[in-house]
């Protein structure tokens, strides 16, 4: 079952494109939502589940349509009746131990997810623009002396979440090819900021740290390896990059998302702590955080998106940091709150 609800979004009011985000409720999908509604698009959203709290501040500027892109049924009704000009297929399964937990859920989500997007844009003759997202999983291990990695590095995933990503890419240009459907592919690296699970490890971090402030934690912050080394962007400057290429590439092509830096994990912990209320924080690894088949470093090669759009991200990772902290210290007392309040108010 699926429901339709504040249909703000009139077509005759609105001089720019009609957009639909697939897991618009979540991390990213939330801030790319930001990002179109502050720029006068009339936004139209696929989420799953009723968790909104991501979308609170906007859910009367944005029509929303409860659905799962599993179901090819739901997708091509939804799309039938919303008809937008520029699709941003954003759900999916987005935590690598979760495909190694349970795979066919994750491929089930990832690959059939978007061969149902694809597949319903197609049918009912859409002629939208759609951006596909992978990720940097696809490319697996790269030894340090072909980075930064580019578009042109073979694919050669080494967890079953970069499998499916690698489907999904491979797909996205096939109908790209085969159907002259304007299919932008791009494979973001490690993207961090508010809103963030604290399944990942910035957010993990920042989480930690915050509720060591707040005395609800012991000083000891728990951690993996802190020795890999990733490519960090502000995911606002990443939506920022999903809209411009949508708006102005050449469909087709695939395009890496990232900033060209590689950080060690260990300095992120630096930075957090120092940015922190509390500035004595043990450090302690824990084998669950220690992933199997870690990759070493990553390193993003940006030279493509930079001469196609002029893409660069502008937010140092400083400012990411502390508004994530920021984010978790407005979370965690939000839920204070709650606890806090007298039964029955």
């Amino acid at each position: 079952m699926r429901l339709i609800f504040n249909k703000a979004n009139d077509r005759l009011l609105h001089a720019k494109p009609t957009v639909l985000i697939t897991g618009i409720n979540g991390f990213v999908g939330s801030h790319l939502a930001d990002l179109l509604i502050s720029e006068g698009y009339p936004v139209s959203g696929i989420a799953l589940t009723h968790d909104l709290r991501h979308l609170s501040h906007v859910n009367q500027q944005i029509s929303l349509a409860y659905g799962d892109v599993r179901n090819t049924k739901e997708v091509a009704d939804i799309l039938t009746e919303v008809k937008p000009d520029y699709i941003y297929h954003l759900a999916g399964s987005s935590f690598v131990p979760d495909a190694e937990a349970d795979p066919r859920i994750v491929y089930d989500v990832n690959v059939l997810g978007t061969l149902n997007v694809l597949e319903a844009a197609r049918s009912t003759h859409l002629n939208a623009r759609i951006l596909i997202v992978g990720s940097s999983e696809v490319y697996g291990y790269v030894p340090e002396s072909a980075l930064p990695v580019s578009e042109e590095y073979p694919l050669k995933p080494i967890n079953l979440y970069g499998v499916t990503k690698a489907c999904v890419d491979m797909m996205a240009c096939q109908y790209a090819t085969a159907y002259k459907m304007h299919v932008i592919r791009v494979r973001p690296f490690n993207h961090i900021g508010p809103r963030q699970s604290e399944q990942f490890v910035c957010s993990s971090f920042a989480k930690q740290i915050v509720e060591i402030e707040q005395g609800i934690r012991t000083p000891i912050l728990h951690v993996g390896n802190l020795e890999s080394r990733r490519d960090f962007t502000d995911v606002r400057d990443v939506v920022r990059a999903y809209r411009t290429l949508l708006e102005k590439a050449k469909g087709g092509e695939v395009y890496n998302i990232g900033s060209n830096r590689a950080w060690k994990i260990g300095d992120i912990i630096g930075m957090l702590i120092e940015a922190s209320r509390v500035k004595e924080i043990a450090l302690e690894q824990q084998s669950l955080r220690v992933r199997q088949n870690d990759i070493p470093i990553m390193r993003c090669d940006t030279s493509k998106v930079e001469k196609a759009i002029g893409w660069r991200p502008d937010i140092p990772i400083e400012r990411t940091l502390q508004d994530l902290l920021n984010y978790w210290r407005e979370t965690i007392s939000d839920v204070q709150v709650l606890e806090k309040r007298p039964q029955g108010v």
